[in-house]
């Protein structure tokens, strides 16, 4: 790699170590190394004044120009995670995020707030962060554009995990085999009232309503209508809310929402559109809790969890 490369002579401290091999730099300068990420220890970074050294060690001091690109990726995470999102996964073709409540996956209209854009922006200054330090590091640079793509979305109330690929490849690999390969996509939402059964499995043919764009279902096939199946279990009640799992076979608009005030009787709390009386935590009280799927590019399960929200505990005493 690319920069100042020493070999540890004997065990010690790293900052004492950088200054015994760095006579010639002031001690805050020997610190800011540190700081600002530019000391790697058998190519890996450390920050750690006290990191402890074996003698056979590999000391890399990068350039600056290094650090500061690291620093501006740091910066773009931090700014994923002001905007209230949680990374929960993520490598050179997927990123599996926490979405928040209330945050639209893209945009319906002229809205500019929007996941897709916030990743988008994300993973922009990382290629181009990345670029920059190949460039110094005497590594041949990706010059690939770079963006995210939508693999499947949730509804604006709803929270929880959500996978977007980051090229067009990685896109249509796991869209076309979405079937095969999610092993598991489960929610939990408080509905009003009470299941009639405590599991089941639910299947209709769903169609958008073009006027109310409310989705509408119904038992037997209709032209232009999907089939959905949506497997279910109560989980706890309380007096006036039951907390249902929701398994999806199918992933259609408004699948579990419809599915819960039409086939169960029990809007999900919140959803007004589909006829919920109730809306105690002011958001649709839905929540994409797992998402599990093999990574077709090398071949591993990545499971991704979604804690519940604090404000759900509230139907507990309900």
């Amino acid at each position: 790699m690319t920069g100042q490369n020493y070999k540890v002579a004997h065990d010690g401290a790293l900052l004492e170590y950088l200054f015994e091999i760095l006579p010639g730099q002031s001690r805050t300068g020997v610190k800011n190394l540190l700081s600002k990420g530019q000391v790697l220890v058998n190519g890996e970074s450390q920050t750690a004044f006290d990191w402890p050294l074996k003698k056979g060690d590999k000391i890399t001091i990068l350039p600056k120009g290094v650090s500061i690109a690291r620093a501006t990726r740091n910066d773009a995470r931090e700014e994923v995670l002001k905007a209230g999102v949680q990374i929960l996964f993520e490598d050179e073709n997927y990123i599996v995020v926490d979405k928040p409540s209330g945050m639209l996956t893209v945009a319906t209209g002229k809205e500019k707030k929007t996941l897709y854009a916030l990743l988008n922006a994300y993973v922009k200054v990382n290629a181009r962060m990345q670029r920059k330090e190949d460039l110094l590091t005497g590594k041949q640079p990706d010059r690939s554009v770079a963006k995210i793509w939508i693999v499947h979305r949730l509804d604006k109330g709803t929270s929880g995990a959500l996978v977007f690929a980051k090229n067009e490849r990685a896109k249509d690999i796991l869209q076309s085999k979405w079937k095969d390969l999610v092993a598991e996509r489960k929610y939990v939402a408080w509905l009003e009232g009470h299941p009639e059964k405590e599991r089941g499995a639910i299947q209709s043919w769903l169609l958008e309503n073009p006027k109310s764009l409310k989705m509408n279902s119904f038992d037997t096939e209709v032209k232009d209508g999907q089939l959905a199946i949506t497997h279910y279990r109560v989980l706890s009640t309380s007096r006036h809310y039951a907390q249902v799992e929701f398994s999806l076979q199918t992933g259609r608009k408004n699948q579990i929402r419809v599915h819960a005030a039409s086939e169960l009787g029990c809007p999900v709390a919140g959803d007004e559109k589909y006829g919920a009386q109730t809306d105690p935590i002011k958001r649709l009280a839905l929540h994409a809790a797992t998402l599990v799927f093999r990574n077709p590019f090398s071949g591993k399960m990545v499971r991704c969890s979604s804690p519940l929200p604090e404000s759900f505990e509230i139907f507990t005493k309900r």
